[in-house]
C-alpha cells in the first residue's frame, strides 16, 4: 500500500499549483500589457477601431489578472482568453505573415499553465490545428512544415516538463508528509484527510468508516527494554498495518502509538473484516529485535460515517469504540453503532 495515496488539496505541499498561479498572473497582466501597447500603436497608425477593440482585450486581461491574482481562473476563463489570444494571432499572421508567426509560441507555452491536465492535451491540439491551418494558407509550403515541426517539438518540450513537475510534486509530498519512523503519513494531516473523506462520500454517496489503532500498553515495553527498541516493534507494527490496509486506505499515524486508518467505499462489516486482520498481524506474531522478542497486542475502535456527521463527530464514535475496547481487556475491536 502506497502510504499518501490519499491526499487533500490544503493538505498537500502543491509546488505545480503555486507555479501556475504565478505564470498565469503573468499572462493575464502581460499580455495585457502587451495588447494595450498593441492598441496605441494601432491608434497611431489610424486603426482607430481596431485600437479599440484591442483595448477593450486588454482591459479584460488585466480585470481577469486582478480578479483571480490569489486563486486559478475558472477553466472556462482560461478557454476564452486562449481562443481570444488564439484568434489574435491568426489574424496577425493574415496580415503580417511571417512575422506573426513569432506570436504563436507564447500562445503555445501558455496553454501548459492555464489547463488541469484532464482537458490539456484536447486544447492544446485544438489550438495546433488552428495555428497549423493559418500558417498552411499564409505561409509558402517550405515555411509551414517547418514552423508546424517546431510547434510539435514545444509540445512535446512542455509535456515532459508537466511529467517532470508532477514526479518532482509527489516526491517533495511524501518526503513532507510522511513519518520518518513508521512510514505512516503524519498526524499534521489527519483532520484533512477526514474531512476530504468525509466530502468523497457526500458526493459519491458511498460508505467510508475510520479505525483507530492504540497498541496495547506500549508504555511498558518502552520502560522494559527501552526506547531504540519500542521504536523497532512500532516500525514494524506500522508495516503490517500497512500492508493489511488495501490499495486505497491511507494509515495516519495519530500520535505516539496510536494510528488512524480511513477506508473509502467500505460499510461497517467489510471495515470491521480489515480491522481484524490487521489486530490479527499485530498480535499472532511477536515482535523480534536482535536477540529479544515480545508480543504485543492493540486495540482497535471502528466507526462508519452516518449521514449528516461531521468529522469531529465522526472521529469521537470511533474514539468512544476504542475507549470501550480498552475498557474492557484491551486486544480487542469494538465497532461503533
Amino acid at each position: 500500500m502506497t502510504p499518501v495515496s490519499t491526499t487533500s488539496p490544503s493538505a498537500t505541499f502543491d509546488l505545480w499549483q503555486h507555479f501556475r498561479l504565478l505564470a498565469m498572473r503573468t499572462i493575464y497582466f502581460g499580455s495585457g500589457l502587451v495588447i494595450a501597447g498593441t492598441s496605441i500603436y494601432s491608434a497611431l497608425e489610424g486603426s482607430y477601431a481596431a485600437a479599440a477593440a484591442l483595448f477593450c482585450v486588454a482591459i479584460g486581461f488585466i480585470l481577469i489578472g486582478y480578479l483571480y491574482r490569489n486563486e486559478l481562473a475558472p477553466q472556462w476563463i482560461n478557454f476564452l482568453v486562449i481562443c481570444c489570444l488564439g484568434t489574435l494571432v491568426s489574424v496577425s499572421m493574415k496580415s503580417a505573415g511571417i512575422m506573426g508567426v513569432y506570436w504563436m509560441y507564447p500562445i503555445l507555452a501558455m496553454v501548459f499553465f492555464m489547463f488541469d491536465k484532464t482537458i490539456f492535451v484536447l486544447v492544446i491540439m485544438l489550438i495546433y490545428a488552428l495555428f497549423a491551418a493559418v500558417i498552411y494558407q499564409v505561409l509558402p509550403f517550405d515555411y509551414a512544415w517547418r514552423v508546424a515541426v517546431s510547434m510539435l517539438v514545444l509540445i512535446g518540450v512542455g509535456a515532459a516538463f508537466l511529467i517532470m513537475m508532477s514526479s518532482m510534486q509527489r516526491k517533495l509530498f511524501t518526503a513532507a508528509a510522511t513519518d520518518s519512523l513508521t512510514g505512516c503519513i503524519k498526524r499534521e494531516y489527519l483532520s484533512d484527510m477526514v474531512m476530504q473523506a468525509i466530502q468523497k462520500s457526500e458526493r459519491a454517496k458511498k460508505p467510508v468508516s475510520l479505525l483507530q489503532i492504540d497498541m496495547d500498553s506500549f508504555q511498558s515495553v518502552n520502560d522494559r527494554y527501552g526506547y531504540l527498541f519500542g521504536d523497532k516493534v512500532l516500525e514494524e507494527a506500522a508495516r503490517r498495518i500497512r500492508n493489511a490496509a488495501r490499495e486505497h486506505d491511507s494509515v495516519i499515524r495519530s500520535s505516539g502509538a496510536e494510528f488512524v486508518v480511513i477506508m473509502p467505499n467500505t460499510a461497517r462489516k467489510a471495515a470491521a473484516d480489515v480491522a481484524t486482520d490487521i489486530l490479527d498481524r499485530i498480535r499472532h506474531d511477536p515482535f523480534t529485535v536482535k536477540s529479544l522478542t515480545v508480543t504485543v497486542t492493540a486495540s482497535g475502535g471502528l466507526a462508519e460515517l452516518k449521514a449528516g456527521q461531521q468529522w469531529g463527530e465522526w472521529m469521537e464514535a470511533a474514539d468512544s469504540a476504542l475507549y470501550q475496547a480498552k475498557s474492557q481487556g484491551r486486544n480487542r475491536l469494538k465497532v461503533a453503532q
